[in-house]
């Protein structure tokens, strides 16, 4: 029988030396493992679940002439009738038609809409858009949701990322799935425009508050061995939502009933209530010492493996003579604090140059849904390039090449003419910047000490909302030159991807627990004291 003891004088002085002993990734790192990739998943569902419940069909005003028969009786066909129904948006057109020297002539007079929309249900068959007539003079309200969303996301960044660095990841991943869950149901029922967007708002600060905890979660339980395959897979099934999605949007014909459905995958969440423990990693550069040692031991008993009995007493001893570390204390130092800007701006460009590239490149001349799917696919396989290129050639030059891979194909892009290789480069822009997304999420979380990591990335993934803000208004200066937006995504993602370099390689590398372990980075790694693959 095989014997899971580990010999008593094997010294241990880190978290990681504890993976080593009480199983690297063992069963309790897949039960955790699978309840972060169903938040991201769900996290994918609600955040793009607007393209859907929120989208605006063609329609035309009720009662408009040429949805009646009279207007087959102006000597009109078929097809002239659908084409001039729609004519009558906001406003209805009453054509008078009558014969002048044997042609058919006309004049039309014009006035409001009186008697509400039509809407076409080819393809939606109910949205809140419909619902609430947010049309005419009220087009811009989905828009408008759709930023009160993203502004929760930008409250659950700050807020919850300070929360899980102060209180812990657990209780924080807890309060925001039940928000989420709470808040989710409450926007299905929402009566008016007002009250969707207030729930909106804290559906999206949950959501983000909960993406940000289970991410930093997944990298803070794994050695450098597989912190890589666990950072960046995670992220495929954050893509699989938008297949999930397209499959509810293509047989869900109630908005409200998509929504609830889009609350289905929490059921898989509830038993994390129970399983999903505090990180001991945290724990540990929180000073409590007897928490840790109890989650430590559960840990290994899961994963069938012993610890030492003593063990937490040379943890103890080694982090006695370490301070604690406080996020401004970290900020004040100056290579720290050059990486975080450095970090900053990497996360806003990422963001910027992502949405930028969507926005720009989203109609394909396929179906609302076929589209929505390629979408997803096409970040699919960026996500396996992300892990093969961050092993292979490291965190910095995988990221960084990314980067200016992505910025040269939209200038590519600028010179191609319109067409299948405009798509297509447009399809490899993505593909790129997607890659260069998850690496930087990585390098992020390797650089910055356990203490205040989570603040750091939620500092960062601020600058990254702000990024997606903005490039929808960025696009308005195609009025200027047509090629101007492409041209300042282009020259972003080059300036972004030459400063990773200026960041330290993190690949192979223990976690920092402290500022002085963030600041040993820049040193060499010495392969006769790490215990690590090279991932």
């Amino acid at each position: 029988m095989r014997n899971n003891s580990i010999p008593q004088e094997i010294k241990m002085e880190t978290y990681d030396d504890i993976l080593e002993i009480s199983g690297k990734f063992g069963r309790y790192q897949w039960r955790t493992y699978f309840f972060v990739c169903i938040a991201l998943m769900q996290a994918s569902m609600l955040t793009f679940s607007q393209v859907f419940i929120g989208a605006t069909a063609d329609f035309w005003c009720r009662g408009s002439k040429f949805e009646t028969d009279a207007c087959l009786s102006e000597s009109l066909s078929v097809a002239d009738c659908e084409r001039l129904k729609k004519v009558a948006v906001c406003i209805n057109h009453n054509f008078t038609f009558y014969e002048e020297e044997d042609e058919l002539r006309g004049y039309v007079d014009t006035m409001q809409c009186q008697n509400d929309w039509v809407f076409d249900h080819t393809v939606h068959k109910s949205t809140f858009t419909e619902e609430w007539g947010l049309v005419c003079d009220n087009s811009a309200m989905p828009n408008i949701l759709q930023s009160i969303y993203l502004a929760g996301l930008l409250f659950g960044c700050i807020v919850f990322g300070t929360m899980a660095d102060r209180f812990g990841r657990s209780k924080t991943f807890k309060i925001c799935l039940l928000c989420e869950v709470v808040f989710t149901l409450l926007s299905a029922l929402s009566p008016n425009p007002i009250i969707f967007g207030i729930i909106r708002f804290c559906v999206g600060a949950s959501v983000y508050g909960l993406t940000l905890v289970v991410f930093v979660t997944a990298t803070e339980m794994v050695l450098p061995t597989t912190r890589v395959y666990v950072g960046v897979t995670v992220w495929g099934f954050f893509s699989l939502g938008f297949f999930i999605l397209s499959v509810l949007g293509k047989f869900i014909s109630s908005w409200r009933l998509f929504i609830v459905a889009t609350a289905a995958p929490f059921l898989l969440m509830a038993p994390s209530i129970w399983y999903f423990e505090e990180s001991p990693r945290w724990l540990i550069t929180q000073r409590r010492f007897n928490d840790a040692d109890r989650i430590i031991r559960r840990i290994a008993k899961t994963n069938g493996r012993t610890v030492p009995t003593d063990y937490i007493l040379e943890i103890r001893e080694s982090k006695e003579e370490t301070s604690s570390v406080a996020f401004w204390d970290a900020i004040r130092n100056p290579v720290l604090r050059i990486y975080f800007l450095n970090l900053i701006f990497n996360w806003f460009v990422q963001s910027f140059v992502y949405y930028g590239l969507s926005l720009s490149t989203s109609n394909l001349g396929f179906n609302v849904f076929v589209a929505f799917c390629i979408s997803g696919a096409v970040e699919m396989p960026a996500h396996a390039f992300s892990v093969v290129s961050m092993k292979y050639l490291g965190r910095r030059i995988s990221t960084g090449g990314i980067m200016i891979l992505g910025g040269l194909v939209c200038f590519a892009t600028i010179l191609s003419p319109p067409g299948f290789l405009r798509v297509t480069f447009a399809m490899i822009g993505k593909f790129a910047i997607s890659a260069s997304y998850d690496n930087v999420y990585i390098l992020t979380a390797e650089i910055f000490p356990t203490p205040i990591r989570s603040r750091c990335v939620g500092t960062c993934s601020v600058a990254a909302r702000v990024g997606g803000i903005v490039a929808p208004l960025i696009l308005v200066l195609e009025t200027v030159w047509a090629s101007l937006p492409l041209v300042l995504f282009a020259s972003s993602s080059v300036l972004a991807g030459l400063l990773v370099f200026f960041l330290p390689e993190t690949k192979g590398r223990l976690m920092p627990d402290t500022i002085e372990d963030s600041l040993n980075l820049r040193k060499p790694l010495r392969s006769d004291n790490d215990n690590t693959e090279k991932m």
